[in-house]
């Protein structure tokens, strides 16, 4: 696989998906499977075409992304493409969509097929869609697969959907449309210390990750090459009357974990919303409902 930063004219036609990829979940999948299918049978180069930072962060609309930019190019590496573009959304954003389909997919990217999903809209203020595809088609002659739609428990798999999900803390219905955990990446860092004082301590942990649901949640921690099951609490800490206006805090507990790491990278996978955080009346309470969080684990 090559991966480029920037747009560069291909050595032979080519079989192209383009995308947001957040999350990359079920239906994202497909189209991918549909690419690489595609590009075999004609003997194509299988390109994916995606773009940072996402269109709606760019125009300072109001969202909350399921996946760092880090984490999709890992994840899109991982697909095998012949070539991966992970461009600047910059470069195209004012490109008419004549032009976005002439210059940029047919010239540079020598493009035969395209594979998009069926929400796919693009060129300056998103005036492409696929009934403009089908007339440039008439004439440009490539061709148009419109990937499959997927649907889960009779709801069409999207990223915008998995996204209220989650920050509903809906962890393993949004797992499901995923086909994987949720995940966030971050650095331990230091904490108040406090878990360590009730005999629960925890690694807390610092993330570039935007959705951060409230609550206290079975996960697995990986750090190096192990995983770990874990507790993990998103919010405040409310028995200890922390200020509400403060950054959320992330704090996870292993059982039975002694190394010291912070600095140490950690990915965090989301498998289950337990309970809502909540406050205690006393110290002691919120100890017996630790207890209870562990034994919901099963370890």
């Amino acid at each position: 696989m090559k991966f480029r930063s920037r747009l560069e004219k291909l050595p032979g036609p080519s079989a192209v998906a383009i995308g947001n990829f957040d999350g990359f979940h079920a239906g994202h999948k497909t189209i991918i499977e549909t690419l690489h299918k595609t590009a075999r049978h004609e003997k194509l180069l299988a390109v994916v075409l995606t773009f940072h930072p996402h269109p709606r962060l760019y125009f300072n609309h109001p969202i909350q992304l399921i996946s760092t930019d880090r984490q999709r190019r890992e994840t899109l590496s991982r697909q095998q493409p012949d070539y991966l573009f992970f461009i600047d959304f910059g470069i195209v954003v004012a490109l008419p969509a004549r032009e976005f389909v002439r210059d940029l997919l047919l010239n540079t990217l020598r493009m035969k097929v395209l594979v998009v999903g069926e929400d796919f809209r693009f060129g300056r203020n998103r005036e492409g869609d696929l009934a403009h595809l089908h007339r440039e088609a008439t004439t440009a002659h490539f061709k148009i697969i419109q990937s499959a739609t997927v649907k889960i428990d009779g709801c069409r798999v999207a990223s915008s959907l998995i996204r209220k999900k989650l920050a509903a803390g809906a962890v393993r219905e949004a797992n499901h449309m995923l086909e994987k955990p949720y995940y966030i990446d971050g650095i331990v860092e230091r904490g108040a210390g406090r878990g360590k004082k009730l005999g629960f301590p925890t690694i807390n942990i610092a993330t570039k990750n935007q959705i951060l649901p409230s609550g206290v949640f079975h996960t697995l921690a990986e750090i190096g090459k192990r995983q770990f099951a874990s507790v993990t609490n998103i919010g405040f800490a409310p028995t200890f009357h922390i200020v509400a206006a403060v950054p959320q805090k992330i704090e996870t507990h292993i059982p039975g974990f002694q190394r010291t790491v912070y600095g140490k990278r950690i990915r965090l996978f989301f498998i289950d919303k337990i309970r809502e955080e909540k406050e205690f009346t006393s110290v002691q309470d919120l100890v017996e409902q630790i207890r209870q969080d562990i034994a919901f684990l099963g370890i």
